[in-house]
């Protein structure tokens, strides 16, 4: 039994040589921080080449005695199985010491090649500035109204998606000058809404872990980014779409308390959707009061055109809004991001459209 778990471990370690050994002999120049990282794979006396040269040895040895004539050779004079089993297992331990240290460093060099590879296949894009986030000062209100704030937590110009084709794409403008601010987005169905969210969160994804972005321009603090934008519900939990978004916009919720860490970036697509209109509006106003001045800042789209009436009371309230065109019975969207609450509705209009018995609007 030994020799065959011998065996796989030998053809595990094989898939991973050619690469360790790659690692090992790269000439690294004046290449100091892809050195350092390297590290495990550059020490003379314990590199993974030789741990994994020093078990194909061992395999091969006690391989020897699958030979039923060599088993009995080798066996007699000595305990040649029990010998090789004790040295393979010595050798397996050691490997659990350092294998995970060396699949860590693989991983964060693959990661690091595909930031590479992207930015490589879009010259046109741009790294980011990434500043650490500063302490909240504790007169932040009196600046404000006094008209003296810091430089703004977020900064892009002509921000587009990754994912949309150049031809295509339609890039805009986003800054975030404060905590506690919430940007309150509301537009027509296809409009833009949802895209415009994965945007600012893809490129944030991105500038964090080191990439360029899809901007001309772009300046942030560091934040701690959430989500709750895809949401699905669970039949072997039994838990419904609008439980789970409830349970994510709690978790998220008591994010924004912590104020020991960066402020919360949140991304809300379509707030409380899968519940009735009154307890939508009822529930997202009281959680859209929640978020407001709070260790964070963000965007919460919503088709609920009467919750941008909570910017008239609250000042850190901001409406913004996409919109629709209606051209000989076709919609056509510019994707264009505009300040205050959106004027137009297209539901009915896509329901006509499409041969639904829904009444002509007037």
């Amino acid at each position: 039994a030994f020799i065959i778990t011998a065996v796989q471990l030998d053809i595990e370690l094989g898939r991973l040589k050619t690469v360790f050994r790659f690692l090992e002999n790269y000439h690294y120049g004046e290449k100091g921080e892809l050195r350092s990282l390297v590290a495990p794979f550059l020490d003379p006396h314990d590199r993974p080449s030789q741990h994994i040269r020093r078990i194909l040895r061992d395999v091969i040895a006690a391989g020897l005695t699958m030979n039923p004539v060599m088993m009995v050779i080798l066996n007699l004079p000595l305990p040649w199985d029990f010998i090789f089993a004790a040295r393979l297992e010595r050798k397996r331990h050691a490997l659990e010491e350092r294998l995970p240290g060396w699949l860590e460093t693989l991983q964060r060099l693959e990661a690091l090649q595909s930031l590479a590879n992207f930015a490589g296949l879009h010259p046109s894009y741009h790294f980011p500035e990434v500043r650490e986030s500063a302490a909240p000062p504790a007169d932040t209100r009196d600046r404000i109204e006094a008209g003296s704030v810091d430089e703004p937590l977020f900064v892009a110009e002509e921000l587009g998606h990754p994912l949309i084709p150049h031809a295509s794409r339609v890039s805009n403008d986003f800054a975030v000058d404060r905590r506690g601010r919430v940007f309150l987005i509301t537009g027509s169905n296809m409009s833009g809404k949802s895209t415009f969210l994965r945007t600012v969160g893809v490129n944030i994804a991105l500038a964090f872990a080191g990439g360029p972005v899809v901007a001309r321009t772009m300046r942030t603090q560091l934040f701690r980014l959430s989500t709750c934008i895809q949401i699905s519900d669970s039949l072997r939990e039994g838990v419904s779409y609008f439980y789970a978004e409830v349970r994510r916009l709690r978790e998220l919720l008591e994010s924004t308390r912590i104020t020991d860490a960066p402020p919360l970036l949140f991304l809300i697509d379509e707030i409380f959707k899968g519940t009735n209109n009154i307890e939508r509006h009822v529930g997202a106003a009281a959680y859209v009061e929640a978020l407001a001045g709070g260790h964070g800042c963000g965007i919460v789209s919503t088709h609920d055109i009467d919750l941008t009436q909570l910017a008239d009371r609250l000042p850190d309230v901001v409406n913004l809004h996409f919109r629709e065109h209606i051209v000989d019975e076709l919609m056509q969207f510019d994707y264009r991001l505009r300040t205050g609450p959106c004027p137009t509705t297209n539901a009915l209009t896509i329901m006509r459209l499409e041969g639904l018995p829904v009444p002509e609007q007037r």
